[in-house]
């Protein structure tokens, strides 16, 4: 009686299934997916997505909108150019001893004094250390006698280098021939700051850097032949910075040359230089500096010379381009 029941509802269902099976439409493909896309410029994002696709009618799914394309991708921007390395800076000159004007500022002495009673003959290459010497006992005077000894005694081939003099100074340095006298400095100039005798007309004189001030007359005197140099020098507060010995038992032509000079003349200043034109003795400037109002100092006198001892007559100034020899471009004046 069960089974009579049940059987007419397995068969209901049976039918139902078969009905609604047949009935449902297959499932639609998947649609295809859009292309990806490029990417995106760095400002703007990504392109907008694509549509999705509308559903299947009851047979066929609809298919998959495709995807939106991305934005194209900007262009990166150029780096800057790399600028031009800038150049160095050139090398500054040197320093007075060899270029520009001398500075006149006088050295700080190093060490003792060194007391000197009588003359001190060098040999070779004499360094002084930047030390002082100072004359004592027969060299302690400063006075104008042209019979007192000198400090230092250089003979031919000799030089004396880094020395300061002070006062009392005797007869400062006399050179015997040909000599060097390097960064030499005179605090006070006594009889005359230095000399050179000898009696070779090939003989040379050189004086290179240093200084000499407060000489009541002379500062270089020239009693032997021969040429005298001075460049590269301060003078300071003198009479006259060269002179070419105008009454001497012997007499000789000659040569004297300043160079790159540094001039504070005083008041009384006579002249730069004197010389024999009578002898043939010759004077040359170059790069001479004085502070001084232009045209208030003689730069070259011209004299009359003698070997009888009297004093001298004048015979000129100025450049004739024989014995004084310089140019208006050799002088600067500094008021």
């Amino acid at each position: 009686m069960m089974l009579r029941r049940l059987l007419p509802l397995a068969l209901v269902a049976l039918g139902t299934l078969i009905v609604y099976g047949c009935g449902a439409g297959m499932g639609g493909d998947t649609g295809a997916g859009g292309d990806t896309g490029s990417g995106g410029s760095g400002g703007s994002g990504g392109g907008t997505s694509g549509s999705a696709g509308t559903g299947g009618s009851s047979a066929n799914a609809g298919t998959t909108g495709a995807a939106g394309r991305g934005g194209t991708t900007g262009a990166a921007g150029r780096g800057g150019t790399t600028g031009t390395a800038g150049r160095g800076g050139t090398t500054g000159g040197g320093g007075a001893t060899s270029t520009g004007v001398p500075n006149c500022v006088w050295p700080t002495a190093s060490g003792t004094t060194v007391m000197l009673s009588a003359t001190q003959t060098i040999t070779g290459v004499y360094d002084g250390g930047m030390r002082r010497f100072v004359g004592t006992g027969p060299l302690g005077s400063s006075g104008q006698n042209e019979d007192q000894g000198p400090l230092f005694n250089v003979p031919n081939g000799g030089t004396l280098q880094n020395a300061i003099l002070g006062n009392p100074a005797a007869d400062g340095i006399h050179c015997e021939g040909t000599c060097t006298l390097k960064n030499v400095w005179w605090e006070d100039v006594g009889e005359d700051a230095a000399t050179l005798q000898g009696s070779t007309p090939g003989q040379t004189m050189t004086i290179d850097g240093g200084g000499a001030r407060a000489a009541a007359d002379k500062v270089f005197q020239h009693n032997g032949p021969g040429t005298m140099i001075i460049k590269n020098f301060c003078a300071q507060d003198f009479g006259k910075l060269y002179r070419s010995c105008g009454n001497c038992d012997m007499q000789y032509a000659r040569n004297v040359q300043l160079q790159n000079i540094m001039v504070v003349p005083r008041s009384s200043t006579s002249s730069l230089v004197g010389v024999n034109s009578n002898y043939n003795d010759t004077a040359t400037f170059s790069a001479i500096t004085i502070r001084a109002r232009a045209n208030s100092v003689t730069i070259c006198e011209r004299y009359t010379g003698n070997n009888t001892g009297a004093e001298p007559s004048s015979s000129g100034s100025g450049a004739d381009g024989t014995v004084c020899k310089y140019a208006a471009s050799d002088i600067t004046w500094m008021p």
